[in-house]
């Protein structure tokens, strides 16, 4: 059961497979198989004997809950950037109500939403250029209308949610839409900048990513703030990772590139992704899901200058689950001429943890290179790639 606090609720240097033992991964790429027993209102997690303050960990695992299947059928996505599995959404007097598998009814209130989606996820879809590309406020929602080959689109205030129809007011006349056809909203309110979201990303049992800050976790439970007005308490159990920001890392996903390529051999033209896959769906590798990373086909190589003091290169690397176990290629990372690194990956495998030195190297070159199936499902992903500079 999950609790909403002030909101109603109820209810590696060579390449190294990420084992389902609870791990804690350093900002420099170590593995500690250690479960987290507590972290402080300080910022202090500790496990048995050990502690790191909270920025020194990239990533906390703990042991795999008991798996929660994702029973949603849409999405509530917050201003903060999370995404939360959801199903009966209705909007009820200026707030979201929803259920999400395994945790009960969440109530939010309709200024700290960002978007809804009533059914799966489209590629490439304009709903979703939407949800990520529109920055600045808008002076209406846009809904989004299923039927026919591609999402239709229209503008205006929504006034009811039910699970019959969406009711939205357009030049001051009453609009409904069936429900059944209601594929999703994007609300006029924009995404908070990256700066201005939390510090953490929390990935959940059933599907739910969260962007907060950890307020604190003790005897079990997990304090979270999400935005203003909204705090979470809930179990640690329920907890598949925690991914932690420092300011000795840069995503590479938020860094301008210098050049990239693509050819591929008989595939789609697929352009690299930031913190999407070429798909342009979530990152996900083998169970795991990310908020950060890249997105790119075989064939595929992008390069971005290293400005900073940064000497290392870290990223979980792997196929994209949607490949359904297809897929054979390489991944690689170059400095001009120099290969740093080169790993294969196939299909089905779990996330394999990379930590590449690229001390003194100006520009770093991300390749995926074909394997023996040609470039056929090669959709490869970097989970987390970033940047880091090592602690002297």
């Amino acid at each position: 059961m999950i609790k909403l606090l002030r909101v109603a609720v109820s209810a590696a240097l060579p390449a190294a497979s990420l084992s389902a033992a609870p791990q804690v991964i350093t900002l420099e790429g170590e593995v500690v198989e250690a479960q987290v027993d507590t972290i402080s209102a300080g910022g202090t997690a500790r496990a048995g004997d050990g502690q790191w303050p909270l920025d020194g960990p990239r990533s906390i695992a703990p042991a795999p809950p008991a798996e929660t299947e994702d029973a949603s059928d849409g999405r509530v996505v917050l201003i903060c950037g999370s995404e939360i599995a959801a199903s009966g959404i209705a909007l009820v007097e200026e707030e979201i109500v929803f259920q999400s598998p395994g945790f009960g009814e969440w109530t939010v209130p309709i200024d700290a939403v960002r978007a809804l989606r009533f059914g799966e996820l489209q590629r490439g879809s304009r709903f979703q250029k939407g949800l990520l590309e529109w920055e600045a406020s808008r002076d209406y929602d846009t809904i989004f209308i299923s039927g026919g080959a591609e999402l239709q689109e229209t503008e205006g205030l929504i006034e009811e949610i039910d699970e019959v129809s969406l009711i939205f007011d357009r030049d001051g006349k009453l609009q409904t839409v069936p429900r059944a056809r209601a594929y999703g909203v994007v609300l006029a309110s924009p995404l908070l900048q990256e700066g201005e979201r939390p510090a953490c990303s929390v990935s959940l049992a059933g599907g739910t990513r969260l962007r907060a800050d950890i307020v604190g976790m003790a005897d079990g439970r997990l304090k979270l703030a999400l935005v203003e007005g909204i705090e979470l308490d809930l179990p640690w159990s329920s907890v598949r990772r925690v991914g932690i920001r420092s300011a000795r890392l840069a995503y590479l996903s938020d860094i301008d590139e210098v050049r990239s390529g693509l050819r591929p051999i008989i595939a789609p033209r697929r352009p690299w992704q930031r913190d999407r896959s070429v798909s342009g769906l979530p990152i996900r590798i083998g169970e795991q899901t990310y908020d950060k990373g890249l997105g790119l086909a075989a064939g595929t190589f992008v390069t971005f200058p290293n400005d900073g003091p940064y000497d290392l290169l870290l990223a979980e690397i792997g196929i994209d689950s949607g490949a359904r176990g297809r897929g054979d290629c390489e991944f690689v990372v170059e400095s001009g001429e120099r290969e740093l690194f080169r790993q294969r990956a196939r299909g089905g495998e779990p996330p394999q943890l990379i930590r590449v030195d690229i001390t003194g190297c100006s520009e770093v070159t991300l390749r995926v290179d074909a394997g023996e199936d040609l470039d056929l499902s090669d959709h490869a992903n970097w989970g987390d790639a970033c940047f880091l500079q090592r602690v002297r």
